[in-house]
């Protein structure tokens, strides 16, 4: 993933010429950042003051990308003019949207943010809408200028997690180069991560926490700590030994038997409970049952609901919540996958337990293409809320395919949606994926059965029904997929098939002249006998 790793606002003396911001990719390789945007906000009216879009552009061979002063050394990649970068209180945020513009004088915004720094270089100012919208329940940073004699920067040290103030402290600059961090001289990724939360029963005997890290890593020193929707710890445990050979570490709930002979055990622990919950893993000893929530010292955090919904919760800061069937007894995980577009800030989908394996993850391997047509009595909700409309719809077609197959299926599945509104008609396209040939043919006929459905549904609170128009691929917006652009290939490689024929024929009638030319002599002695016959 794309993060923001150095900020550097402000510089000694007058100059303000080695400002800069820097962003990294945590993949360690040269990254495309099609789609992203960089804005800056000024903390005393919360609107943008700077606007920049990084399509077309990308990051170095390590993943470094550089955003500066144009007098600074190394060369930035978008050179700014001196004193560009405001001081403080102010923040820096990064965007991922294909559909949204960002643009100059906006208002702060949540909509699409991938991370967020927001910063002062004096003590007591503050910017508490900035930190609300972007950087919800934490505090601002303070660039300490006493940190040195020298030029200091706001550096990313204690983990990899996006939104989170308390990765940052101040250090010497390092622009294009690993962050100069207190007890270490590289910032690496967390040792530990959530791996697996099975929630529910059914056929699996016991509820698990599966944790993954390299093998051979001690848990000394971390506690696992489950989250009630309150915002406040109810239980604390306190972790022990190391991850197993196979990078796996599971910590049974209900009394039942670890992985690799690593696990611990703690009854009395509901997993699965009513409203917004979360489990979070914290380098830190026991945490006292009744503590709020905090970012510092967080380590990595899962956040679930069985009751789904878009108004922010206590819990928000520490991800996104996911929807899990709380009580239907199917046994039923959330597992962390990697698929998609690397953007997205969805890492866990439903699937089934698989405690100590690898876990069960939807494939583009069992990908079912989808195009569907929907009549609305205007377009302008939907041009004007994009992207808004669009996580709508996608929540509806997940629940639709949740309600007639009851395979296990969540927000992950569903890849590259979009959609576009022409007059009362809303296209919308893209791929629902799945985890085995079973789930691919049960989604395969809830796509047949959706397409010929009259009955309406409801997108939020907006009462749709389909149109045959989108029935088939022909009439997708996806030039891929149409069937009019393929029969415009058919006839352009007819063209030159016919061309290249034609050309072979002239080449061959050329290449049978060139070995027989013809006898001039026999052709003069023939003329002669002919004139002779006349006469």
């Amino acid at each position: 993933k794309l993060l923001i790793n150095e900020v550097n606002p402000d510089n000694p003396g007058g100059g303000e010429d080695a400002e800069y911001i820097e962003l990294f990719y945590t993949g360690r390789t040269r990254f495309d950042l099609q789609g992203y945007w960089l804005v800056l906000y000024n903390g005393k009216n919360n609107r943008a003051y700077r606007v920049l879009d990084l399509s077309g552009h990308h990051t170095d061979e390590l993943g470094y990308f550089l955003v500066g002063s144009s007098a600074m050394s190394p060369a930035p990649m978008i050179r700014l003019p001196p004193n560009t970068i405001q001081n403080g209180a102010d923040a820096v945020a990064l965007y991922y949207s294909n559909t949204t513009f960002y643009a100059m004088n906006m208002a702060v915004t949540a909509e699409g943010l991938v991370d967020a720094v927001v910063y002062t270089s004096q003590m007591l100012a503050k910017a508490d809408q900035l930190v609300k919208v972007l950087v919800p329940g934490q505090r601002i940073l303070y660039e300490n200028d006493s940190h040195s004699t020298e030029d200091e920067s706001l550096s990313r040290c204690h983990g990899l997690s996006e939104k989170i103030q308390s990765s940052f402290q101040v250090t010497t600059v390092t622009p294009l180069r690993e962050n100069f961090c207190s007890g270490s001289s590289a910032l690496v990724p967390p040792a530990i991560r959530i791996s697996e939360l099975c929630l529910a029963g059914g056929t699996t005997p016991f509820r698990f926490v599966e944790l993954e890290g390299k093998p051979g890593t001690s848990l000394r020193g971390l506690s696992l700590v489950f989250l009630g929707k309150e915002g406040k710890a109810h239980a604390s445990v306190p972790l022990r030994g190391t991850i197993g050979v196979t990078g796996l570490f599971m910590f049974a709930l209900d009394g039942g038997h670890g992985h690799d002979g690593t696990n611990l055990t703690f009854k009395g622990i509901s997993a699965a409970s009513e409203g917004s919950s979360a489990i979070a893993v914290y380098s830190t000893s026991l945490i006292p049952g009744g503590t709020k929530a905090t970012s510092e010292n967080l380590v990595d955090a899962l956040v679930y609901t069985c009751e789904p919904s878009t108004a922010r919760g206590h819990l928000d800061f520490l991800g996104p919540p996911y929807a899990v069937p709380c009580n239907d007894g199917r046994p039923v995980s959330l597992s962390r996958c990697s698929c998609g577009n690397a953007s997205t800030e969805l890492q866990f989908a439903i699937s089934d337990p698989t405690p100590g394996l690898q876990n069960s993850c939807p494939q583009d391997a069992f990908a079912v293409d989808f195009h569907l047509c929907l009549l609305t009595p205007n377009c302008s909700t939907w041009t004007l809320h994009h992207k808004k409309m669009l996580e709508s719809l996608g929540r509806a077609l997940v629940s639709s395919l949740e309600e007639k197959c009851s395979c296990g299926v969540s927000e992950l599945y569903l890849q590259e949606l979009n959609l576009m509104c022409l007059g009362s008609l809303v296209k919308v396209w893209g791929q629902m994926w799945a985890r085995q040939l079973e789930q691919q043919q049960s989604i395969e006929t809830w796509r047949q059965g959706f397409l010929a459905s009259s009955h309406p549904f409801s997108v939020d609170g907006r009462v749709l029904k389909t149109s045959p128009e989108c029935v088939t691929p022909k009439n997708a917006p996806s030039v891929s997929h149409s069937g009019a652009s393929f029969r415009g290939w058919e006839v352009a490689l007819f063209v030159v098939g016919s061309l290249l024929l034609m050309f072979l024929l002239v080449s061959l009638a050329f290449y049978f002249i060139k070995r027989h030319p013809p006898n001039y002599t026999n052709i003069e002695m023939n003329d002669r006998g002919e004139i002779a016959e006349d006469f």
